[in-house]
């Protein structure tokens, strides 16, 4: 069951959800919460093709995200005016400026979804990774984001309004999410 927004405010004053800093009222509408676009922001290193135009390969089964990622990630820089510029046709990683918590009691499980102002101009902000677990820790959740579009789209970090989370309830109570790759991130790297 999807929550509404009078449940989500009363999620929030219970602390079967913890967000921080915590929403505005505008921030929430009548079925989900809007987040805003943090910061640092990630590019794959535009050098990873080769001169003969071959790709570097990656063999999934061996494959460590972390060490990937601190390797062949280039920070984005902002613009003199603190915004980002995210250009056409390029892999951004991102995050929320909010960190997010579900605790394990909660039997609160969350969605990120695009908003459809940016959609409209062809920019997707999660590729396929939508889900944020119950029971995770506290942490920014982190954009998969393409600019499909022909414009260049400049956000702003803690203004912009990049997300929207849904929030579920699960149907029991789940242990702690412990150990996993990407609970409690600080940042898109993990």
């Amino acid at each position: 069951m999807i929550l509404s927004g009078d449940d989500i405010h009363k999620a929030l004053a219970e602390g079967r959800m913890i967000i921080e800093p915590a929403p505005r009222k505008d921030d929430i509408d009548t079925t989900s919460i809007d987040l805003h676009m943090g910061e640092p922001l990630w590019i794959w290193d535009p050098e990873l093709t080769r001169p003969d135009n071959e790709y570097l390969k990656i063999n999934l089964d061996e494959y460590d995200y972390r060490k990937f990622s601190k390797r062949y990630q280039v920070e984005v820089a902002k613009q003199p005016s603190g915004k980002y510029l995210l250009e056409p046709n390029r892999v951004y990683l991102g995050s929320t400026f909010e960190k997010v918590r579900f605790p394990a009691g909660s039997k609160l499980a969350g969605r990120v979804e695009g908003k459809s102002s940016l959609a409209r101009l062809g920019f997707s902000v999660h590729m396929t990774a939508p889900m944020i677990h119950c029971g995770t820790g506290l942490g920014v959740i982190t954009l998969e984001m393409f600019n499909h579009g022909p414009f260049a789209i400049e956000v702003t970090p803690g203004k912009t309004r990049i997300c929207q989370l849904m929030l579920e309830e699960v149907s029991r109570e789940p242990e702690e999410r412990t150990g996993r790759t990407f609970t409690r991130q600080e940042d898109a790297q993990g």
